[in-house]
């Protein structure tokens, strides 16, 4: 079921010189997908089209079945969360407990309900101890984890991630692909929009859509992409570390399979000792 349709969309902040040229694509309900590719291929200018912060020089976008237009942006909005690069930029309340809260104080929600689903949602994404903290003094990891709590307290269809993760450390970084698939199972029907130029982040997800130029180059899964070396060579793409990992044990005489994690190739490599 398409959750998310586009067709033929274009947008330019400069006339004639188009960021998205003629792009179309669908997104599935409960769908994981990446965005990838270098800077200026137009991911983050999807991403603002797709909430309606830009409108389409050329083309439509349709979201739960709704077209986006003025008659239906609230109600669309209402279907879908975004949680920005730096969420310094999302950050509203004075204190934790204040942020997360805001989006159901503009909902009406009862104050009695309202703090019930704050603590909740804060212990989703490991902040419950940190509610009365003020913003400034959290770190770049626990600010996102308090910006997802904010976009998943409104129990969005679609959750996009704009380089969510992309000033945040390694252990960071982590951190917040962890959340993502605790997200997952706790809710199968998510529809996941990761939008990143990070090839490691993209290798969980169900599908990959690769962009260059505004353009759709391709779309397929991680690992039929991970395969097709001219295109990382032609797109000048990483391969994931752990990619890079598997062909140097390989190369060693060690059996590992292309499915194996991290804890598998660990478990195989402890047994050599």
């Amino acid at each position: 079921m398409k959750c998310v349709s586009i067709k033929n969309l274009s947008y330019a902040y400069i006339k004639d010189r188009p960021v998205i040229k003629d792009l179309s694509l669908d997104i599935n309900k409960g769908e994981y997908v990446s965005l990838v590719g270098h800077n200026g291929c137009g991911k983050s200018t999807l991403a603002k089209l797709l909430v309606g912060l830009l409108i389409p020089s050329e083309g439509t976008i349709e979201i739960c079945d709704l077209e986006l237009n003025n008659k239906n942006l609230n109600e669309i909005r209402k279907k879908v969360a975004i949680v920005f690069q730096n969420p310094d930029n999302q950050f509203i309340g004075a204190t934790v407990e204040d942020d997360i809260a805001f989006s159901l104080e503009n909902m009406c929600v009862p104050r009695e309900k309202m703090l019930s689903l704050v603590q909740e949602y804060a212990k989703k994404v490991g902040m419950e101890q940190f509610l009365t903290k003020e913003p400034g003094y959290l770190s770049g990891g626990q600010k996102q984890r308090v910006a997802i709590a904010d976009a998943l307290i409104r129990n969005p269809e679609i959750l996009i991630l704009d380089e969510a993760t992309s000033m945040l450390d390694p252990a960071g970084k982590q951190d917040i692909l962890n959340l993502v698939k605790k997200m997952r199972l706790e809710n199968p029907n998510l529809t996941i929009i990761s939008i990143t130029h990070d090839i490691n982040e993209a290798y969980d997800s169900d599908r990959i859509i690769l962009m260059h130029e505004g353009v759709n180059v391709l779309s397929c899964t991680p690992s039929e992409l991970f395969e097709k070396t001219d295109i990382i060579s032609k797109y000048n793409l990483d391969l994931p570390f752990i990619i890079e990992l598997k062909t140097k044990i390989k190369e060693l005489g060690i059996d590992v399979k292309d499915s194996d994690s991290y804890e598998e190739i660990g478990e195989k490599l402890c047994k050599l000792k």
